[in-house]
């Protein structure tokens, strides 16, 4: 994969998109079969009746396990989409595929944990105001590519990314800003229509329900990846002379 050009110390947005997009496109059919499993936890947590119109239909058994289903199969994307993205993974989708989901099986109690860990301090900063929840997001937002690339324990790979994302905040705040203008229009276009049309009775709303359920997988997929684009540039602009050891 090509390198992108990027102004002296400084990431480059654009170039970042334009590689996550590239990335996608070199691996199309591993990334497919990873999204399609990150999806099954979205069907399993819809299914439980969260998202439904009627708190009385909601399942506590069935919300628990498509939590735990989130959490897991988000932890195994993560590490997927991370390692396809930093190097040869997924070339030959049909053969890494398994392998793979079975190689990132002793990273996932780490890679939770990390994903808590962000989840709790932004979601902390957005409750106390939202400025700080901006800036805590800013500050950690490669830090599960860093704990999955060079094999981090949680707090350390938030200091991680607390340390290549200095100097850089604000055009990350372009990529957050571009990257949620990407998810609204998928919602709006695409995730809406579908999340009515599941709502349909019969077989019909079931299908919709599974496309739809689909489309979120996707989109984490691409999330993955355009954050471990940013990580690998921020770690080329800062230790251009000793990249980390990647695992």
């Amino acid at each position: 994969m090509s390198e992108i050009s990027m102004a002296s110390g400084k990431l480059n947005v654009g170039g970042v998109f334009n590689q996550a997009f590239a990335t996608l496109q070199a691996k199309p059919l591993f990334f497919v079969f990873t999204g399609l499993m990150f999806g099954i936890a979205h069907l399993a947590l819809s299914r439980s009746g969260i998202n439904g119109p009627d708190p009385s239909a909601i399942s506590p058994g069935l919300v628990l396990v498509g939590i735990l289903l989130l959490l897991v199969l988000g932890a195994i994307t993560q590490i997927l989409a991370a390692r396809a993205t930093e190097g040869p993974l997924g070339t030959n989708a049909s053969l890494d595929f398994a392998p793979a989901v079975q190689a990132a099986l002793p990273r996932l109690p780490n890679v939770i944990l990390t994903t808590l860990a962000f989840a709790f301090l932004v979601g902390l900063g957005f409750v106390a105001f939202i400025l700080p929840g901006i800036f805590i997001l800013l500050v950690l937002c490669v830090a599960l590519p860093a704990c999955i690339l060079e094999d981090l324990s949680p707090i350390a790979a938030l200091k991680r990314s607390r340390d290549l994302t200095r100097g850089n905040r604000w055009r990350l705040l372009g990529l957050v800003l571009l990257n949620g203008l990407i998810l609204i229009g998928v919602g709006v276009v695409v995730s809406l229509p579908l999340g009515l049309a599941s709502t349909l009775p019969g077989p019909a709303g079931g299908v919709f329900s599974i496309i739809s359920s689909a489309v979120e997988g996707f989109v984490g997929v691409f999330i993955a990846v355009l954050y471990t684009h940013a990580f690998l540039d921020l770690r080329r602009l800062h230790e251009a002379s000793a990249p980390a050891p990647l695992i």
